[in-house]
């Protein structure tokens, strides 16, 4: 049986990173909610990941990637993000 997902392209902050990926949440879900009920699970699954160092380096991109949700510092929406 297949859930519907609705796709939301996120950039996510580690102490070491920035992520860019598609994050795979439940149709009309808020990310508050999302994150809220993750519950026990310590990863979260993404696609179409772009990884890049502090400094902007790319690390490496990825079609999938596990985040460990211990290590998020702040995620947002990339529609949310404010023009430079």
């Amino acid at each position: 049986m297949k859930i519907e997902k609705e796709v939301k392209v996120v950039i996510v902050y580690t102490c070491n990173y920035r992520i860019k990926c598609d994050m795979h949440t439940p149709p009309g879900s808020r990310f508050s909610d999302f994150m809220g009920g993750l519950g026990q699970r310590q990863f979260i699954p993404v696609s179409n990941a772009v990884v890049t160092d502090i400094f902007g380096n790319l690390v490496c991109k990825a079609k999938f990637l596990e985040m460990n949700v211990n290590e998020i510092i702040f995620l947002i929406p990339e529609e949310d993000m404010a023009s430079k």
